[in-house]
């Protein structure tokens, strides 16, 4: 979970005063210039904020070639920290919950997911690919995805799933995450420019239950060699992958990020997350 930093907001205008909590909700990687002074301090994404009054300060958001130019707020850090500024827009009246800050060594990658790694934890910095595992009932698909780095020109990323076979039996199940799989092509993610955001894609139920052709029988000596003989003998009858008690369901999710450099030099990372299946 990300460490958030409290810092406290002013807002200054003419007569009105108001005083109330919000969040920030800014990207580390925006470049905020005020307009009357070239600030180009920010904000941390996920620190609470005390409101205290309105403003008429125009800032400008800077993002790769576009500018958006758009009244904005004066924000004083606590603790003797420097004065940053934020657009209106990045301050929302309810706290993140369970943001996760995935670590390379020249960007992050932060999402609201229910998450961790197989370390207990999320501090690692990895290199050029990552795990994460889901909790129960959770996904990716669906959500906004922010990127946070200082050195690429270019950001992309793109989504593919893998769906893999479980074996059920009225609450147990036996996944066979290590056999067979089908893989669905790399979608590039849209971006959001106003929200600095790539919003990850859903699937469908169609898509959930593709399978590659397999020998039945081959599935089977499968089951019995990876669950066990019990599990095998609970599909002796089934004439497909998709027949029940086997069934074809998502598990796991991919990222492939690609980073382009001044120079034009692509650098690839993989995040997989890790779905639970059977449930």
């Amino acid at each position: 979970m990300k460490t958030t930093i409290t810092i406290l907001l002013f807002f200054l205008t003419k007569s009105l005063f108001v005083q109330q909590f919000k969040y920030v909700n800014a990207e580390n990687d925006f470049t905020y210039r005020e307009i009357t002074d070239n600030n180009i301090n920010r904000p941390t994404y996920g620190s609470s904020t005390l409101v205290a009054q309105e403003t008429d300060i125009e800032l400008q958001l800077k993002k790769g070639s576009e500018n958006i130019n758009e009244k904005g707020a004066r924000i004083q850090e606590i603790e003797e920290r420097p004065t940053v500024s934020t657009h209106s827009r990045h301050l929302m009246p309810n706290e993140p919950s369970n943001i996760i800050e995935i670590k390379f060594k020249d960007f992050s990658l932060q999402m609201e997911l229910d998450a961790w790694d197989k370390n207990g934890n999320l501090e690692k910095i990895h290199d050029h690919t990552a795990k994460v595992y889901l909790e129960i009932g959770e996904t990716v698909e669906g959500k906004k995805v922010k990127i946070n780095q200082s050195k690429y020109r270019k950001i992309e990323v793109f989504q593919r799933h893998e769906n893999s076979i479980t074996i059920m039996n009225e609450g147990p199940h036996c996944d066979m995450t290590e056999w067979k799989h089908y893989y669905s092509e790399w979608n590039k993610l849209d971006y959001n420019m106003q929200e600095n955001t790539f919003v990850s894609d859903s699937y469908t139920q169609k898509d959930r239950e593709r399978f590659i052709d397999v020998d039945i029988n081959a599935f089977k000596k499968a089951a019995e060699k990876e669950c066990g003989v019990q599990w095998a003998e609970h599909i002796k009858n089934v004439n497909s992958v998709g027949e029940y008690p086997s069934g074809v369901s998502i598990s796991r999710i991919y990222y492939k990020i690609l980073l382009t450099d001044d120079d034009g030099i692509v650098t690839e990372k993989i995040i997989s997350f890790e779905i639970p299946m059977g449930c």
